[in-house]
């Protein structure tokens, strides 16, 4: 099973964004060291809690520091863009990575970034599957002349191809591969992403949002929907958890909702957010952040962490892709900063 980190990331609406970055920062190189797997990068334009603007450019960023983690975007919101500056932008990143790029595709999880581009009232779902067809085919396609037109996109180079002078072509993927992973976030119960992935072998990733019952459910139904065989099923499953790690489990029971705990924290804007537009089902019962905090947040010692894996994988007869670790802000405090270098170094997954 791979270890991975997400950056969604929650800070403090007034923590400065080149102080994210920094933190970022220092946390890829640890997880480098370390033989994490993948990281994933999120991506909003318009929210004080969340400032990382662009998954790509953190990609293409990150590459240059790293060498053997694979790199992901959760998610590049293709609705944003028209399908040819994000397939060139895409290549770019994969290139810069060489290779190690997984493309999470979505479209858009603010209604305030939705609103910003015009999009508010739109079928931004469809808009997003309609983009990648036209991607997928800039990316794949070895035509030179170009002509794709569909509902709400066109693209083409018929009037200005010049082979002589080398206009109107597209770079591919990183030595022309074929391979890029393609994910998506899985949240509420009847999640369309869910159904899309295992009919399109793609994978996901179960929110670390989404209460114990809520990760099962999800699981069960991938291997519903996918016509692979469980083993290759379970293997497009990414699961992402908030995790306190310390090296006792009283430890982590007396410290996790504590008020600065930084678990407490990215619970309460996430809860208090989704409350806002009627999504906090996810969550199960909780009728509070705090309660959120109890029920999704996996805390205690490595073994702990291990025995709760042990369960899962014993009750779907088969192991997941990926843990990944939700990052948190750092701390003024030793117990809460040693939970990520815990599950670096010494979580055997």
């Amino acid at each position: 099973m791979n270890k991975g980190i997400f950056f969604i990331p929650i800070y403090n609406k007034n923590f400065p964004l080149d102080q994210i970055m920094e933190e970022i920062h220092e946390n890829c190189i640890k997880a480098e060291r370390n033989n994490i797997n993948e990281v994933f990068f999120g991506e909003h334009i318009t929210d004080k809690f969340e400032k990382i603007s662009s998954s790509l450019m953190m990609v293409s960023m990150f590459s240059k520091i790293t060498k053997k983690i694979k790199l992901a975007t959760l998610t590049t919101n293709l609705n944003f863009y028209h399908p040819s500056i994000l397939a060139a932008l895409i290549s770019q990143a994969d290139n810069a990575s060489k290779g190690r790029l997984i493309l999470g595709i979505g479209s858009g999880a603010n209604l305030s970034d939705i609103e910003v581009i015009e999009n508010l009232g739109k079928n931004n779902h469809a808009l997003m599957l309609e983009s990648y067809g036209i991607i997928k085919k800039l990316l794949y396609q070895n035509n030179t002349i170009l002509k794709f037109k569909t509902k709400n996109f066109k693209v083409t180079n018929q009037k200005t191809f010049n082979e002589k002078l080398g206009l109107g072509y597209f770079n591919k993927l990183y030595k022309s591969r074929k391979n890029l992973e393609i994910i998506m976030p899985v949240l509420g119960e009847n999640s369309y992403n869910l159904k899309i992935c295992a009919q399109n072998n793609w994978s996901i990733v179960i929110s670390n949002f989404c209460s114990q019952s809520l990760v099962e459910h999800h699981i069960s139904k991938y291997l519903e929907y996918s016509s692979l065989s469980r083993t290759k099923a379970l293997k497009k499953i990414k699961l992402s958890r908030t995790i306190f790690l310390t090296e006792s489990g009283k430890e982590s029971k007396k410290y996790l909702l504590k008020n600065n705990s930084p678990f407490l924290f990215l619970n309460k804007v996430i809860f208090n957010k989704l409350k806002t537009f009627s999504k906090n089902s996810c969550f199960g019962g909780s009728k509070n952040y705090i309660e959120a905090t109890k029920d999704t947040v996996l805390h205690g010692s490595m073994k702990d962490i291990n025995n709760y894996l042990d369960k899962l994988n014993n009750k779907f007869k088969g192991e997941l892709s990926s843990l990944i670790y939700t990052s948190v802000p750092k701390t003024k405090y030793k117990i809460y900063n040693n939970s990520l270098d815990i599950f670096c170094k010494s979580l055997k997954v």
